[in-house]
């Protein structure tokens, strides 16, 4: 099995993985990168994959000091929650994380649910009372703990008592494998064992004969660098929306306007919710009503570890932003009967052109209702038509201030630097190629019109409060 790809997953992609999102001195699009390596059965099936922490397509990282590792840490977790989701990262297998100190004492937040992963307590970390109750605690909230590169150290065996599986380095122990093995399985019975660095035949064999159930190593998988663009959550919004949940007052239509105003943190947002422990069997509606489930706490913790995870990127442009908005509150004008899906549908619409690529790649992961799922990838439905509609309608703007420079007109929202999806402006087809009928009264090109300019001065105005001045007249 060696070098073979274990895991479906995005491939890296070479350059574009950075791809420049317009013209200026940076760019809305980054890139979340991991790394996985395989963890197998003796009879050479994937249990699991352990997370790695890669900055880029390097196959390998040096972290110098435990500030470096909570980084790396907070940057796997919104790598692997907020931009690949756990189903196309594991389909359904465990992925083990690794933890520095602050992560295990609840200094820093761990903002996902447990099912499916498994919490690993690194070499590094001392095992003294509070590591200890931290331990407890995260076994109460439901995750599975693992002890990385047990070696038999006599004060590190008060860990191996509350942990599921027992991770053992084949080449630092050596000789004394089958004593440190033998160790494990009188302090806790119970737990699994998981040999780690397995080069050769010849230690897979050893492994085997000792009892030891899982293996990770070169022998059966060199590890995978997945690459994922992903809209940059900026570092502003973050301190904006920490600050304002920390006003027990604040209104929660001022928490979604700071979440649309960003698309790369609303999508993790997105994303998180739609995991197991959140999503509503009928699929999310709207921004709105995930702001509601996830809840103010788990909020500020998405909003720190962002914070935490790299340096600040550059905020998306206020003409990007408004176009975006527009689209969004135009949506949602010409939907009376269900306004937060359509706003929904015009706010992931212009997030996917944003970053250009398919919208499918915005909707991976996130729980969707049915509905909103179909008019973002068919252009199917009511919220379909609609979409279609304010997408000609943008398209003709467009081409109109195409030809004339400078015009500050609703249509020159859409900036120039955004090369997505050719906005429509033939008849006849959708988005998806699926057939649109004749749009009905409230859809026709007049109201369609009027709904965008209404749409535009609104997506202005709240472009300029979240910016803390006053609308330019």
């Amino acid at each position: 099995m060696s070098g073979q790809r274990v895991v479906e997953a995005a491939p890296v992609r070479g350059g574009g993985a950075h791809a420049d999102a317009g013209d200026g001195a940076g760019s809305a699009v980054d890139a979340a990168w991991v790394g996985l390596q395989a963890i197998c059965t003796g009879q050479g099936e994937v249990y699991g994959y352990e997370l790695l922490h890669r900055t880029g397509a390097a196959n390998r990282t040096w972290l110098v000091g435990e500030n470096e590792q909570e980084r790396a840490t907070a940057q796997v977790i919104a790598a692997t929650f907020g931009a690949f989701g756990t189903e196309e990262l594991a389909a359904g297998r465990r992925l083990f994380l690794n933890l520095t100190r602050s992560f295990v004492t609840g200094q820093l937040p761990l903002p996902f649910s447990p099912e499916g992963v498994v919490l690993e307590l690194l070499e590094t970390v001392d095992v003294d009372r509070r590591v200890l109750q931290g331990l407890e605690a995260l076994k109460q909230r439901g995750f599975a703990l693992a002890l990385d590169d047990f070696d038999g150290e006599e004060w590190r065996i008060p860990a191996v008592a509350l942990v599921d599986y027992v991770k053992i380095d084949v080449q630092v122990s050596g000789d004394r494998l089958p004593e440190v093995v033998a160790l494990v399985r009188r302090v806790n019975p119970a737990a699994v064992v998981v040999a780690e660095r397995v080069e050769t035949q010849e230690q897979f064999q050893v492994c085997r004969r000792l009892g030891i159930e899982l293996f990770q190593g070169y022998l059966l998988h060199r590890p995978d660098v997945l690459a994922q663009p992903v809209l940059s959550a900026s570092h502003l919004t973050c301190v904006r929306l920490i600050a304002s949940l920390s006003d027990r007052e604040v209104a929660l239509s001022r928490v979604v306007d700071l979440l649309s105003a960003d698309p790369g943190l609303s999508t993790r947002i997105l994303k998180t919710v739609s995991s197991a422990a959140y999503a509503p069997a009928g699929g999310i509606t709207s921004l709105h009503q995930a702001v509601v489930m996830l809840g103010p706490r788990e909020l500020r913790h998405w909003a720190v570890l962002v914070l935490l995870a790299g340096p600040g990127s550059v905020q998306v442009p206020e003409q990007t932003l408004t176009w975006i908005f527009a689209r969004a509150e135009a949506c949602r004008l010409l939907t009376p009967t269900d306004p937060e899906a359509a706003s929904t549908v015009g706010l992931l619409s212009a997030a996917a052109q944003a970053l250009r690529f398919d919208v499918s790649r915005i909707t991976e992961g996130c729980a969707l209702q049915p509905a909103i799922r179909q008019a973002l990838l068919d252009g199917a439905g009511p919220l379909g038509a609609v979409l279609e509609a304010v997408r000609r309608h943008e398209g003709a703007l467009h081409e109109r201030t195409a030809v004339e420079p400078g015009t500050s007109r609703p249509g020159a929202a859409r900036p120039a630097g955004l090369r997505g999806p050719a906005l429509p402006t033939a008849t006849g087809t959708g988005s998806g190629g699926v057939p649109v009928p004749a749009f009905p009264g409230a859809l026709r090109p007049a109201a369609v019109s009027a709904a965008y300019l209404r749409a535009h001065v609104a997506a202005a105005a709240k472009v300029a409060a979240l910016n803390g001045r006053a609308v330019q007249p």
